[in-house]
């Protein structure tokens, strides 16, 4: 009950949050809604620590034994090689220095240790005036010849006679994508080079057969505003979206449809029994009932904002998780409406994502923009839908770094 509880009332503290964070809320109203945020978050808190106590006995029901790197190393089959990013602060004997940097943890079948490669580039030059280079050459789909160099380079001499790898980021390297870092010697990508397995830490390597796929959910195109002859036409045709979500201009994605009938029609073909939910059936409840599908494909628009980012550490968090999220059927009614409907709002967060039922769900595709990306903290990893998805159980999850075309995003995910 008291579970029950406390996952509802974080439903309420989002939505709370989402009108909070309206810039288009007048002074008064602003300030009203600030307060209830306060109180909200205070219940949440409150219940949280109640459920704490009295889950404690629970612990004897959970042996957790780290894993240490050997177990990673005895996952590995010949040929294959675990590579963990660390970014760390650079120290000696006497004190820590300000420099920070980047490391590679590399373990082999026949590691008789780590092998730790340090890259020269200090950390702020790869986080800023190189990725900066990188992420233009992407987006001007220009060729990148330095790259490479920076970001791969001194790892790719530890990795001789290596055709497989399980990558775990950390920093920057979240935000690379690096099985498109070109080779300037051999002229090829990565991608082209070895094959790449992108995991969370070293501990999600496994060799077992892939799971027996027998369900699948897919849902898209959602009615962002329900009723009237048509929706928005289009403009920009990116599945990419930012706030205000009260504008009556969500374009539409008619892309989403034709993706989610085809992917429905592949899935019968192989005996797969699969769901599908378009326009307004695409709703945030949907999600909330969902229990374990092997397979979770979700096309809509994708937002991330950085807002918030600036709060105390405490705040950090949750501002990333509730800034990234999903934009689903019903969401313009919602923000339109004044006083606003005690029901769901048509936005799954990363905040609310992490509640789902995915336990025994194989692969969540995220079929929308830069559903990758969050609120970085080194060591942790990336705040937002992906980090969500794997809380709420998901084993694989396929994201977005960039602004995804609509009709380019359709023809790549049925293929």
């Amino acid at each position: 009950k008291l579970y029950n509880e406390w996952i509802n009332k974080k439903q309420q503290l989002i939505r709370q949050y989402l009108k909070t964070d309206d810039p288009s809320g007048a002074d008064t109203t602003t300030k009203l809604n600030q307060e209830l945020l306060g109180k909200l978050q205070l219940e949440v808190n409150t219940l949280e620590n109640e459920l704490t106590i009295k889950a404690k006995d629970f612990k004897k029901y959970l042996k957790i034994n780290a894993p240490d790197w050997k177990t990673v190393r005895d996952n590995l089959k010949e040929g294959e090689a675990a590579i963990e990013m660390i970014k760390f602060q650079w120290r000696d004997q006497v004190y820590y220095s300000d420099t920070v940097y980047y490391a590679a943890y590399i373990i082999t079948k026949n590691s008789q240790y780590p092998e730790v490669i340090y890259l020269p580039d200090a950390a702020p030059d790869l986080d800023n005036k190189y990725y900066k280079a990188y992420k233009n050459n992407i987006r001007l789909k220009l060729e990148d010849k330095e790259s490479y160099d920076h970001y791969w380079k001194p790892i790719a001499t530890a990795l001789k006679g290596i055709k497989k790898i399980y990558f775990s980021p950390d920093g920057i390297y979240h935000l690379i994508n690096i099985s498109t870092l070109k080779n300037p010697e051999s002229n090829q990508f990565l991608l082209d080079e070895m094959e790449i397995h992108y995991t969370t830490s070293g501990t999600d390597i496994s060799n077992a057969g892939s799971k027996d796929i027998r369900t699948a959910v897919l849902m898209g195109r959602p009615s962002y505003k329900i009723e009237g002859p048509a929706l928005p036409a289009a403009g920009d045709k990116t599945r990419s979206y930012v706030r205000s979500f009260k504008n009556d201009n969500i374009p539409d994605l008619p892309g989403t449809e034709a993706e989610v009938l085809a992917i429905k029609k592949e899935m019968d073909q192989y005996k797969i029994a699969s769901n599908y939910y378009l326009k307004a059936d695409a709703s945030e409840d949907k999600l909330y009932r969902l229990h374990s599908p092997a397979i979770l494909h979700i096309a809509t628009h994708g937002y991330w904002s950085p807002a918030g980012l600036n709060t105390t550490e405490g705040y950090r968090v949750f501002n990333a998780m509730a800034n990234s999220g999903l934009l689903l059927s019903g969401v313009v009614n919602y923000y339109s409406s004044s006083p606003y409907p005690d029901t769901y709002d048509g936005i799954l967060t990363a905040y609310e994502a992490q509640n789902l039922d995915l336990e025994n769900t194989s692969l969540v595709v995220l079929s929308a923009c830069e559903t990758s990306l969050g609120f970085l903290d080194a060591g942790e990893g990336v705040y937002g839908l992906q980090r969500a998805f794997r809380a709420a159980g998901a084993e694989s999850i396929m994201t977005s770094l960039w602004k995804v075309d609509d009709n380019a995003t359709r023809d790549f995910m049925i293929a």
